[in-house]
This record gives C-alpha cells, sequence and structure tokens, in this order.
C-alpha cells in the first residue's frame, strides 16, 4: 500500500520538536530580535532557529516569525542559508519549484518549519503555538494550523486544517539535484485530516479527522488513520534516516477507523466496470505480510467492483501482493447478469461462510452452507469452486464444481386459472453429491446419486450429463432454459440429455428403467408456448427419447391394471408421435403377454373436442407406412388415451412374435412374424412371411391359417383364411 510512504515521512518531519527542548536553557533571560540561535544536543548542533523578534516571561519563550532549519548529521555549518524572511514554496508547487528550493539545502537541512508565533515553555518542556504551521522536507511537505509539542512524553499534535503532500521516491530532490534524471510524471500523495497526533513514545503516527488520502487513482476516507512504526532503537528511523527507503522498512501496520471507504479507479476511464470500492468500519493493513483486513458491525466490510460485483462478509482479507481476497463469516456475492445487449437481466447471489477468490488464476472458492441463485435458478451445495474468464472488461463464469449434498433448483411458471394472476410458480430439482457445470463445453454433468424432480415427474441416476448449444440468434427473445440459462449459462439453452447407471423414470402413472436414458431438445418454434418442467420450462422442446439395457416401462390403465415392456432398446419420436422397441421385447398387460423382437407403437395428437389433431411436424401418409394393412373396417374413430395429450392408434409387432392371452377357463398362444393392433376396432391381426403361416394353440389344438385376428367382443383369438387344425404336440 502506498499509503504507508506519506506516513513514514511525518515521523522524521515532526520529531524535530524534541530537538528542540535540549537548546531552551541556552534562551533564558533573553530578549531576541533578528536572532540565528543554534540548538545542540549531546554537544551536537540538532537544528538553527532563525526569528525576528522573542520575548522571554518567566520560563515561556515568545518567538515571532520563527524559521527552524532541523539539520542533518554531516551538516556544513558554514553553508547554512539564513532562514530570515524565506519564502516556502507552496504545498500544490510543481517540482522544479520544489528543486530550486532546496537546491541550497538538501546537502544540509533535514526539514524546515515555518511559524508566525510560537510559545516554548521550558519548565513543562512544551511548545505550541495557534498560528497556521508550514513544514517542508524533501519527501514530505505539511501545513497546519496550530500545534502542541509535549518533549516530556514525545507527543506532538498539529491541532487543525492538516493538509499533507508526501513526493514518491522517484521525485527525491536529494537525488535528483545529484544526476538522478527527472521521472516522467510527478508522483505525489496528497493527504487532509482534521488533526494530525504524533505519539512518539509508543512509535504512532494517527490523522484524526475527516481523513482523505489520494493516490494517483486510489483514494481513502476515514474518521482516523493510525501508523505503528517497528520499535527499533538502532535503526531508529525516525530521527536518523536519511531517504525515503529506510523509512518504509519502519512501518509495521496501518489502521484506519470509522466509516472506511477505499476507492482505486481503473486505469482505462473507458472500463465502466473498472471501479473497485471497499467499505468498512475497520481496515487494519500488516505491512510485512501484505494483509489488508476490512471488518466492521455498522458498515459490513464490502468490496465493490464498478456497478455490477459486490462481495460482502463479516471479515475481508486481501492479500495485495498475490491478488487474493478472503472472506470469512456470512460471505455473499452479488453479480448483475446482463443480456447480449447489455441491458440488465438480474442479479446472481452466492452466499457461504467462507469465500476465497484468487484473480491471478480468476478461481472463487466458496466453503459450507453455498446458495447460488440467480433469476431462475438456485444452486445448493457445501463446497463450490468457479472459474473466471476475463477478456475485454467482461468477465463470465467458466466452470463451476459443486461438492457434498448438491441440489440446483429450477422456477418456471404454467397456467393456473386459480391464481391471482392466472400463473401458478413451479420449482423443479436435481439432486446430487457433486456436479459440473461447464459452460467452455456447453455441458453440465452431476454424479452419484442423482434424483431429478418437477411438478409431474421423476427421474434417478448415477450420473446425468446435460449438453448445452449457444442459443440461435432468432431464438434470444425467448427465454433460457432455466438450467442452460441459470449460474452463468445466459445464451444457452439444453440439446441433449443423457442418464446413465440404474436409470428410472416416473410419472403419475408410468415409469420406466433402463440403463442408459437420452433426452434431445429443440429450441421452440414461433409460437409454441413452453411445458412446465425440469427441462422444457424455459424455451426448449422435448423431441425424441432413446432407452438403452434393460428397459422396463410400467404403466397404469383406467382400470388400475398395470401393463408392461420389456426391452433392451427403445425410441420415442415425440414430433413424428411413434415409439419403437427392440430385442427380447414383452408386454405384459392383464393376464396377456407379446412376445417379439421389434415393437412400433403410433399415436396422435388428443384434444378436448375428441377430435384428432395433427402432430407438430408433418406424419408421412398412411400408404408410405410400412406396417400398415388394408383393412376398409378399421377407419372407425376409437382410440385409446396413453397421456393427457397422446392417443395411441396402433402397434405394430414384428419377428418372432408370440402372443399369448390368458382367459377363464383357458390358455391361448399365438405366434408369427408381425402383428398389428389397430385401435380404430380394437382389434389385433397377425401373419406371417410365406411360406411361414401364423400358428394358434388352444385347448389342446394347434393350427395354421393365413390371419390370426382377434374378436372385438370377447377379444378371443380365432384364424381365417386355410385353417389347418391338428393335436398340439407342445413343439
Amino acid at each position: 500500500m502506498k499509503l504507508k510512504t506519506f506516513l513514514c515521512l511525518l515521523l522524521p518531519v515532526l520529531a524535530i520538536a524534541v530537538a528542540c527542548g535540549s537548546g531552551l536553557t541556552d534562551m533564558r533571560g533573553l530578549a531576541l530580535k533578528h536572532v540565528k540561535l543554534p540548538f545542540y544536543k549531546e554537544q551536537k548542533l540538532q537544528l538553527v532557529a532563525f526569528t525576528e523578534s522573542g520575548k522571554r516571561m518567566d520560563q515561556i519563550m515568545y518567538c515571532n516569525d520563527m524559521f527552524l532549519d532541523v539539520l542533518l548529521e554531516n551538516a556544513d555549518v558554514d553553508r547554512i542559508p539564513d532562514g530570515w524572511k524565506t519564502a516556502l514554496y507552496p504545498l500544490d508547487a510543481k517540482l522544479p519549484q520544489v528543486l530550486e528550493f532546496w537546491k541550497k539545502r538538501h546537502t544540509n537541512s533535514k526539514s524546515v518549519i515555518l511559524t508566525s508565533r510560537c510559545s516554548i515553555n521550558q519548565g513543562r518542556n512544551e511548545a505550541y503555538g495557534d498560528d497556521p504551521v508550514f513544514v517542508r522536507s524533501p519527501m514530505l511537505d505539511l501545513n497546519g494550523v496550530g500545534f502542541n509539542a509535549d518533549f516530556k512524553n514525545s507527543v506532538i499534535l498539529i491541532n487543525s486544517d492538516v493538509h499533507i503532500v508526501a513526493r514518491k521516491s522517484d521525485a527525491d530532490p536529494r537525488k535528483l539535484l545529484t544526476g538522478t534524471p527527472l521521472p516522467a510524471a510527478y508522483n505525489r500523495i496528497f493527504a487532509t485530516s482534521d488533526t494530525l497526533r504524533m505519539d512518539m513514545a509508543n512509535n504512532e503516527i494517527m490523522l484524526i479527522g475527516n481523513v482523505h488520502v489520494i493516490d494517483g487513482d486510489s483514494t481513502l476516507t476515514c474518521d482516523r488513520l493510525t501508523v505503528f512504526m517497528e520499535n527499533d532503537k538502532k535503526s531508529a528511523p525516525a530521527v536518523q534516516v536519511e531517504s525515503v527507503e529506510p523509512m518504509l522498512k519502519g512501518v509495521s501496520r496501518v489502521l484506519a477507523d470509522g466509516n472506511v471507504v477505499m476507492v482505486k479507479k481503473p486505469a482505462d476511464p473507458a472500463d465502466k466496470n473498472g471501479m473497485q470500492t471497499a467499505t468498512g468500519d475497520h481496515l487494519e493493513y500488516e505491512v510485512r505480510s501484505g494483509i489488508i483486513a476490512l471488518t466492521g458491525a455498522e458498515h459490513k466490510p464490502t468490496v465493490t467492483q464498478g456497478k455490477n460485483d459486490r462481495i460482502s462478509g463479516s471479515r475481508i482479507e486481501i492479500l495485495r501482493d498475490k491478488n487474493k481476497v478472503f472472506v470469512t463469516g456470512n460471505c455473499r456475492v452479488e453479480s448483475v447478469t446482463r443480456d447480449a445487449d447489455g441491458k440488465n437481466s438480474g442479479t446472481r447471489v452466492i452466499t457461504a461462510r467462507r469465500g476465497d477468490f484468487d484473480s491471478s488464476t480468476n478461481v472463487s472458492t466458496f466453503n459450507e452452507n453455498v446458495v447460488a441463485t440467480d433469476k431462475d435458478t438456485s444452486l445448493y451445495c457445501h463446497n463450490m469452486r468457479i472459474y473466471i474468464s476475463k477478456a475485454e472488461n467482461k468477465q463470465d463464469v467458466e466452470r463451476i464444481f459443486a461438492q457434498g449434498n448438491v441440489k440446483v433448483v429450477s422456477r418456471s411458471e404454467k397456467s393456473d386459472p386459480a391464481a391471482k394472476n392466472g400463473k401458478k410458480n413451479v420449482e423443479s430439482t436435481i439432486v446430487s453429491r457433486q456436479a459440473e457445470l461447464n459452460y467452455l463445453v456447453n455441458k453440465l454433468i452431476f454424479y452419484q446419486d442423482v434424483k431429478v424432480r418437477d411438478e409431474a415427474s421423476k427421474l434417478d441416476c448415477d450420473r446425468l450429463d446435460i449438453f448445452l448449444v449457444d442459443k440461435k440468434a432468432q431464438a434470444q427473445q425467448v427465454a433460457s432454459s432455466p438450467i442452460g440459462g441459470g449460474m452463468g449459462g445466459k445464451d444457452k439453452s439444453i440439446s441433449k440429455i443423457v442418464a446413465a447407471g440404474r436409470v428410472f423414470m416416473k410419472s403419475k402413472k408410468d415409469d420406466i428403467s433402463t440403463d442408459l436414458l437420452t433426452l434431445f431438445f429443440r429450441d421452440l418454434p414461433p409460437g409454441v408456448k413452453p411445458s412446465p418442467g425440469m427441462f422444457q420450462s424455459g424455451g426448449v422442446q422435448l423431441t425424441e427419447i432413446l432407452c438403452d439395457g434393460a428397459v422396463v416401462a410400467n404403466s397404469v390403465e383406467k382400470d388400475g391394471s398395470v401393463r408392461s415392456l420389456k426391452a433392451a432398446h427403445a425410441k420415442s419420436d415425440l414430433l413424428r408421435d411413434y415409439s419403437e422397441f427392440h430385442k427380447d421385447v414383452v408386454i405384459f398387460s392383464g393376464g396377456n403377454e407379446i412376445f417379439c423382437r421389434d415393437m412400433y407403437v403410433f399415436t396422435v395428437r388428443s384434444s378436448r373436442d375428441g377430435k384428432k389433431q395433427p402432430p407438430q411436424s408433418q406424419k408421412p401418409a398412411l400408404d408410405a407406412d410400412p406396417f400398415a394393412l388394408d383393412m376398409g373396417e378399421n377407419a372407425a374413430p376409437a382410440r385409446i388415451a396413453v397421456s393427457k395429450d397422446l392417443d395411441l392408434t396402433r402397434i405394430v409387432c414384428r419377428n418372432e412374435v408370440v402372443l399369448v392371452r390368458r382367459y377363464k377357463g383357458g390358455l391361448q398362444r399365438a405366434g408369427g412374424d408381425e402383428a398389428v393392433y389397430n385401435v380404430n376396432k380394437k382389434e389385433l391381426v397377425l401373419t406371417a412371411k410365406r411360406p411361414r403361416r401364423p400358428w394358434l394353440r388352444s385347448d389342446g389344438r394347434k393350427q395354421f391359417c393365413d390371419i390370426i385376428r382377434s374378436d372385438m367382443e370377447t377379444e378371443e383369438l380365432r384364424g381365417i383364411g386355410n385353417v389347418m387344425v391338428m393335436p398340439d404336440d407342445g413343439k
């Protein structure tokens, strides 16, 4: 912190009052006029006082127009310039004017002090005055009004209106006047306060009241600023040092108290988000460790970056040399998110017990009770690590790692006539032990004991991968998906979801288990409203479902019975309204069973008035359906509802088809190459490829025929065309 530079410089400048006290006995009984008086300490010349007039009354010496020249140890007495009528350069003087003043003095003087009137009390070992006092030294200049010096207790006080200018090391007149090149810029530190107090005995310098420090693009304001010097008599930086570098080594700690505000402007004025502000009740700077600590009760410690980002907590530690920040106790981070046009789209808030921020690696870590919330999404976990990418004065979330009881909650709305505003808030959750949200590669991964819950369904698995895509320009006006748009993916939407390992998905009346479940999505077409749910509530639409490995699907019928389906692979095309199942397909429904190698299920969109509605994408004509049968009586508009929005129209089974029908007192079995169940007549037709023919077993008999058809009334299977009956040999 460059602030310590000018504070250290105060110490040698003001300490000269101690030296003044040693020569008072030589002035007893003297009335002085236009006199030069030397002051000695331990037989060494310490300073020379030039006064226009002076008067002694009892133990007090009254001096007018006092000019004190504080000397270096090796000062040449014969070359000390006279001090009468000496004009000091103003506090805001340019560097050439400062150099001109010190040209004749820098080899002999540490500093000079000028005041129009002052009093010296030899008995009490004090000096004081109420008039303006001016201090000039090679590295620090000070103006104030009134001073008190307690030589016995080594305490010096500038009473009011303190103004300080401290030059930086490259503007040291002693160097510049001995050959060092002039600096490219004249850099100074400016400070003001109501009063200034220096306690030599305790090595403390204090600026009190309305403290304001300006250092280039940085400012500090507070009620009180205290500098602690190292207590090292051997180095004695307060008296013996003659250059700024050793002085800096004497500072051990800096404290700012009361309404502390630190502001750093950006190097580039065009950087609107570059302003940094730190506030609190107390600031502590440990020089050796380089740690700046902010604390406070009335004013909670806060660090703000521009207008978009803010960090607060019970204690904020800044490692100035390592670009790190540590927040302990009630850590809170607020970040304004913006859309593609730069408009405010909400605020992201992260809270935790502790937060660590490393600007050198652009990594932020949060620990214990972590909650991250934005407009549509909340993330809960025990530990979280965030990687930030920075470019062109902007920063975006690149990756998020979450561990320990991870929970993501997405919020959406759906229509609800019963609600006051006609909408109902819906929440969906993903729970896992750990998660990685990688927006750099557009992928979100949830690991171990993953559980997805929304209003209508749930999904359990060992691992869940969510694939994202950057939203297209024409889709920018569509709200982002909660998971795609939350926590950094504001311009992304879901393209695919993969659930792996012990997958179990359940809705109100249906459930499915498999080894691998893949869901495909697309951005909502214009005019299509989003449906509530974890994956479809924010501008995307589920288009296709794939299941691989040990597929088991169960659904509850209207009569309360359960229909079960098993297969090795399954696919559902929600745009074409059909599903297919492959390899070892089995359906159990009541007492009936269907076995085959491949199965295809066709549906249509339902409506409240019972009329068919076309699917969302163009469906092939009936003649183009390779599984359609030419049966004129199947034109009746009968349907079976398989969900709220879908009606079942036809099921096609192919390859090694076996049908099992159980009925009271009997059992029927039938087999062939292809079976078509047409919902129009609630009828099933079984056929085989020539020369094979479908077969039927019932009541100890076996028959072959051209077609096996179920009876609509009794659901009994019967053979039609070239029927051949024989005893059932059990083969």
